[in-house]
């Protein structure tokens, strides 16, 4: 695999940040040292909290904190780009207020090498209760709803959603999706990726498919 420049983007994934996280306060020393160092790109994978549901209206202090961080990068002139999580409910709204990319993927061109970046929570083909209950939850009907409850409701919402997360689905959370991973990664070669950096998965991993001449790796 070709190599990219080291500091061509800086990339966080999953911290599912509880209430007054005691993790917090490094998440913002390390996206000030994003902001003085001379990288060009802050990818945030998606799932920085336990639970992000709707626009600003019902953000709590802690979320407040860590989305005026990449908010600073943003305005700063730098690219922010956040990918919504399993965990991250019609959040685009509240990203592009603050300057902040928020598409489904992204893919980085790093010469003649392009990088392809995304959550990774529907690479598991396999689980069909989470992919049925995403599409459900996520529906405009479902967007319609959160958007007219009041801040305090919308609230409630998510610490509901989050038991749910927690408690549902524990076969899949513990599988490790091989085979549908390697069926992403030789898409992601058809399309001319080379490379590609993912969440969800929660562990440091490397998946490597060759497809012809063209080698694909695939980070979670």
């Amino acid at each position: 695999m070709v190599e990219a420049p080291a500091d061509l983007a800086w990339c966080a994934a999953d911290p599912h940040f509880a209430p007054d996280d005691p993790a917090i306060p490094l998440f913002l020393r390390w996206v000030e040292a994003f902001i003085e160092s001379e990288a060009e790109n802050l990818v945030l994978l998606g799932d920085l909290f336990q639970i992000w549901v709707g626009d600003g209206r019902s953000l709590s202090a802690s979320q407040t904190a860590v989305l005026d961080a990449a908010t600073r990068a943003a305005l700063g002139g730098r690219r922010v780009v956040y990918l919504a999580g399993n965990r991250d409910y019609f959040v685009e709204a509240e990203a592009a207020r603050r300057g902040i990319l928020a598409p489904e993927r992204w893919d980085l061109a790093a010469g003649p090498v392009r990088v392809r970046f995304e959550h990774g929570d529907l690479i598991n083909t396999s689980d069909r209760p989470y992919l049925g209950w995403r599409e459900f939850s996520r529906s405009s009907a479902v967007r319609a709803l959160v958007g007219s409850l009041p801040p305090r409701w919308s609230g409630a919402l998510a610490r509901v959603l989050e038991k749910r997360l927690s408690d549902t689905n524990r076969a899949y959370k513990a599988y490790r999706p091989g085979k549908e991973l390697r069926a992403w990664a030789e898409g992601l070669a058809g399309e001319g990726i080379e490379g590609a950096a993912l969440g969800h998965f929660h562990r440091d991993a490397e998946e490597v498919v060759a497809q012809e001449d063209l080698p694909v790796g695939a980070y979670a």
